[in-house]
């Protein structure tokens, strides 16, 4: 079978697959071979005598493995060695007490594992079949006729070998050998053609050893089958301490070449996992306390005050979590302890899960995040920490605990504002990313929103999709998937910087207050650090006012995005909303949009400006990509959505005004239009009439706009609502200052 590798990559990859080293372990280790001599190979980087060198032999348990060495006898020296993993009690990893019971998945489980027998194996959503010998380094989606784009992905997550544990689970669910026969074949056929990299960390395409995997490796698919087949026949006594010695090479690795974010705390948990469930190597101590004091650090290094990962990817902040978690679980349950303080800084990641989830407990799609189960996740919050009942409350959906005591949330240095009605399912909610570009997995986002009106999301992110090249993924990277402002067809672009430069040391500027009856936030986009593409200069400030209505009202959500040009020339702005809905009603004449999802109704208005166009679009992909939603992160496809593109070309500064709320009569009264009061600059202000006769006036007064090299912008100096009755009584909220 060819392997799919560009010209000038095979000629770099190849002897580091099959050094001298491995070519002489393959033909000791073969078929009919016997090691017998220390100075022999063990794995293709590691002989015997280094092998047994770096085990400690002083250990009493050990003395069988101890006199054969010194004999050197490197058969009877592995014999006793699996004898003793064998035998060995403890330390455990993190597999179930008990082999699983049958359920409705075990169907499934068998029908994966059968697969994996015949070597049709899935990565990143592909599948691909293999003939009678895994190739490791091969990627399909780099063959010439492949209906895939290309996706380096494909090779690095296949070696990650998930596929290992479902042998495990089919052989501890059913006890069959062939499960434990062909996961030996596989595992001394990887270690045979993978050698550990030497003098750096291989990080490029068509790598086995990118650290990330290793790392993973070693926190879960290795551990779970080391244990799994420990017992097996075919687990033999060469097989098992080669597993081991392999276990072995990828800590030396880890420890080696540690990265940075997310990478190196799964990094770090698979370097713990080596260092606790193998004491015998005299380097484990070490090992151990390097992963744990790495970790500790990280907390701090990577974790804002406020709980958010500095990736500032709900997704990726659930991953770091349980990295950081794991190594204290199985330090649990082999009767270790992690330094004090390391779990309470545990905390405030927890509770970013809580003030963030949604109300069908996810999390929002902001950068390359997914699908989080927030109530599972903080079941194990609860147990760590009693005493947060609003964990435990949210974990079990309000059956215990306590109801959080607050509703509305924000992360001063992530930038993630939510705006919710309640705790219930039902809950009308916003979150609005308003924060640095990210440490990484960063899209184009700054000002999105996502909108939920009674539980049922409206309004939505694109989310993510597979890492790959393709024109989804460039869609989901850039601002047209997100509901921000596009100006003459240019969209934000932050990216290009050092990583380190989109980490922030202190809270970022905007402007938050929230009370029982409102919620308020403004920011802008626009400033030396954040161009739109092709360096056009311009300021976009997006206003949000959320008004909680009473038992007789509607909530309403607000929008004022004000838009400044640094220049005289007219220029065209798009602003843009994804709705996740079947379709949308828009009635140009009475400035109203409408759509139903769910037994639910959506109403958007906007304030009439000369010129103001409503369009949508959907499923379109060109003259570019726009109107489309992932159904899932990863290679799962996508659907098209409703996308109105709301167009208008002006010269000068200007605002555009929007308001949001649920139709129908059964709440509050119906809204007969939403419109300017007055539009000047510095005091904009938006009338909403109502069927009762009533209105509502929102009023800012907003400061000069500063130069645009200040990197600040034009706040409001005082923000009012003023609600009329039709007998003319009149009531004010003060919302700033």
């Amino acid at each position: 079978m060819p392997r799919a590798i560009p010209n000038g990559v095979a000629s770099g990859i190849l002897p580091l697959k099959l050094g001298l080293a491995a070519l002489i372990w393959l033909c000791l280790s073969g078929p009919g071979a016997r090691a017998q001599r220390m100075d022999e190979l063990l794995t293709p980087s590691t002989t015997y005598r280094d092998f047994f060198s770096s085990l400690d032999l002083k250990r009493p348990s050990l003395a069988g493995v101890r006199k054969a060495v010194r004999r050197g006898d490197a058969k009877a020296a592995v014999a006793a060695l699996a004898a003793y993993f064998r035998d060995r009690q403890s330390p455990r990893g993190l597999l179930p007490a008990k082999p699983e019971a049958a359920s409705t998945s075990s169907s499934e489980l068998i029908a994966e594992a059968e697969r994996i027998l015949a070597h049709r194996l899935s990565s990143v959503g592909i599948e691909h079949q293999f003939g009678p010998e895994i190739d490791w380094h091969y990627n399909p989606t780099y063959e010439p006729d492949s209906p895939f784009d290309r996706d380096n992905e494909w090779t690095w997550q296949l070696n990650r070998h998930h596929m290992w544990e479902t042998l495990a689970r089919a052989y501890r669910l059913t006890g069959e050998e062939r499960y434990a026969e062909e996961f030996v074949r596989q595992m001394m056929h990887w270690i045979r053609s993978c050698p550990v990299p030497r003098g750096e960390a291989d990080q490029r395409p068509f790598s086995t050893w990118r650290t990330i995997e290793a790392g993973i490796r070693m926190a879960y698919s290795w551990p779970e089958t080391f244990f799994s087949f420990v017992n097996s026949p075919n687990f033999t006594d060469q097989a098992l301490v080669t597993m081991v010695a392999s276990f072995a090479e990828h800590a030396r690795y880890l420890r080696s070449f540690p990265t940075r974010g997310n990478w190196l705390t799964m990094e770090m948990d698979g370097l713990f996992h080596v260092g606790l469930l193998f004491p015998e190597f005299r380097e484990s101590t070490e090992w151990r306390q390097f992963a744990v004091e790495t970790l500790f650090a990280e907390l701090d290094r990577q974790v804002y005050p406020d709980g958010a990962q500095i990736e500032l990817t709900p997704g990726y902040h659930d991953v770091a979590l349980r990295n950081f978690l794991r190594p204290l679980q199985l330090a649990s349950r082999n009767g270790q302890k992690l330094p004090d303080g390391y779990l309470q800084r545990l905390e405030r990641m927890f509770a970013f899960l809580l003030w963030i989830s949604t109300p069908d407990g996810d999390v929002p799609r902001f950068n390359d995040a997914w699908s989080v189960d927030v109530p599972e996740r903080l079941a194990e919050g609860a147990r760590l920490f009693p005493e947060r009942r609003d964990f435990l409350w949210l974990a079990t959906r309000g059956r215990e605990g306590t109801m959080p005591d607050h509703r509305s949330h924000l992360f001063p240095f992530a930038g993630i504002a939510v705006m919710r009605s309640d705790w219930t399912r039902e809950a009308n909610y916003l979150a609005l990313d308003a924060g640095p570009f990210g440490f990484g997995h960063q899209h184009e986002d700054k000002l999105s929103f996502v909108l939920y009106l009674r539980g049922v999301p409206f309004i939505v992110d694109a989310g993510s999709y597979a890492y790959d090249a393709s024109k989804w993924r460039r869609y989901v990277l850039s601002a047209r998937g997100h509901n921000v402002v596009h100006v003459d067809g240019k969209e934000q672009k932050r990216r290009g910087k050092p990583r380190e430069a989109y980490v922030v040391d202190r809270p970022v500027p905007l402007v938050w207050k929230s009370a029982d009856r409102f919620d308020y936030l403004e920011a802008a986009y626009g400033g030396p650090d954040e161009l739109f593409e092709d360096s056009l200069r311009a300021r976009h400030t997006r206003r949000v006012l959320y008004l909680r209505g009473s038992r007789s009202e509607k909530d309403l959500w607000v929008i004022l995005d004000s838009l400044e040009p640094f220049d005289d020339r007219p220029h065209s702005y798009t602003s843009v909303f994804h709705l996740d809905v079947p379709q949308v009603e828009v009635r140009q004449d009475q400035a109203l949009l409408r759509a139903t999802k769910a037994g639910v109704t959506m109403e958007m208005r906007w304030a009439r400006l000369p010129g103001l166009a409503v369009r949508v679009v959907e499923g379109q992909e060109e003259p570019v990509v726009q109107g489309w939603m992932p159904l899932a992160h990863g290679r799962r496809g996508v659907r098209a959505i409703p996308t109105p593109h709301f167009e208008i070309e002006r010269s000068g500064s200007f605002h555009l005004g929007y308001l949001i709320s649920t139709a129908g009569e059964e709440v509050g009264v119906r809204i007969l239009s939403f419109d300017w009061a007055a539009d000047r600059w510095d005091r904009p202000a938006l009338d909403i009439r109502l069927a009762d006769g009533s209105t509502l006036t929102i009023q800012w007064e907003i400061d000069p706009p500063p130069a645009w090299e200040s990197g600040g912008w034009a706040r409001s100096r005082r923000v009012s609502v003023e609600r009329r009755s039709a007998s003319g009584a009149r009531e004010s909220i003060q919302v700033l200052p």
